[in-house]
């Protein structure tokens, strides 16, 4: 498998049989097979995850299919400034939280999970070609101090909430498949500008799911604060990918 980090929280799979193409809105893709089936994810509609872009992707990519979060608008009369044709439309699966669906790609079964976002749209597990990959899209600990004690309280209650239900979904996912419980890619926010509070989200996630390797996102740019973490917990250095720039392509085993 392999991991290309785009920009901010775009992120390119590339699995044995497909792609999964998450969050793109800025930076370029790296050539793909026109062959492999492309699938598209978009969490919800900040500019910084969702851009109309991607509706372009079917012009060079003929297999290209959308799962977007139900908060971005489709509607009629936004459909032509967003380039949403009724071929486009009609590759276009919208989805809310807490759902499960399954679909076929390329003769492989795959699964999706979607999560309750602390923010804004969802949270996405992929399940194929026995691995599991989790992108949080804006599901973090939003932990801003300046809002106040209750709205930091009820904050990293609901994020709780959220990583409980995705470390029951993979139990639930290894125990239909026959594989380990553990997600092979995590995607989570590691945001620089919550300050003191910029590792809650990822602290809760590795302390509640197996993870083998969780890249970093949502950094706007500041990669530093990667190495800042791994310095802060070495017993997780290997789990954290050190994603140094835009474009960067790794191998996962």
């Amino acid at each position: 498998m392999k991991i290309t980090f785009l920009a901010h929280s775009g992120f390119l799979v590339e699995w044995e049989r497909f792609y999964s193409l998450f969050d793109f809105w800025h930076g370029e893709l790296p050539p793909l097979d026109p062959k492999k089936p492309l699938l598209v994810f978009a969490s919800h509609s900040h500019n910084d995850h969702f851009d109309p872009r991607i509706f372009t992707l079917p012009a060079q990519y003929p297999t290209t299919r959308y799962f977007l979060s139900h908060d971005i608008s489709l509607a009629a009369r936004k459909r032509a400034a967003l380039g949403v044709t009724d071929d486009i439309l009609a590759r276009v699966t919208q989805l809310r939280a807490n759902v499960f669906t399954e679909t076929e790609v390329a003769g492989e079964e795959l699964s999706l999970r979607t999560f309750h976002s602390t923010d804004e749209g969802v949270a996405f597990l992929l399940t194929a070609e026995g691995r599991m990959v989790y992108h949080a899209g804006d599901n973090n600990c939003w932990y801003w101090e300046d809002e106040g004690k209750a709205y930091c309280h009820n904050m990293a209650a609901n994020y709780r909430r959220s990583i409980a239900a995705l470390a029951a979904a993979v139990r639930d996912e290894a125990e239909d498949r026959g594989v380990a419980p553990v997600l092979d890619v995590a995607m989570a926010p590691l945001d620089p500008r919550l300050e003191s509070t910029y590792a809650m989200g990822v602290e809760q996630l590795l302390r509640t799911v197996a993870v083998k390797k969780l890249f970093p996102m949502h950094l706007w740019g500041k990669f530093e604060w990667i190495g800042r973490y791994r310095a802060e917990h070495p017993q997780q250095a290997e789990q954290i990918v050190p994603v140094t720039r835009d474009g960067e392509s790794f191998e996962i085993e």
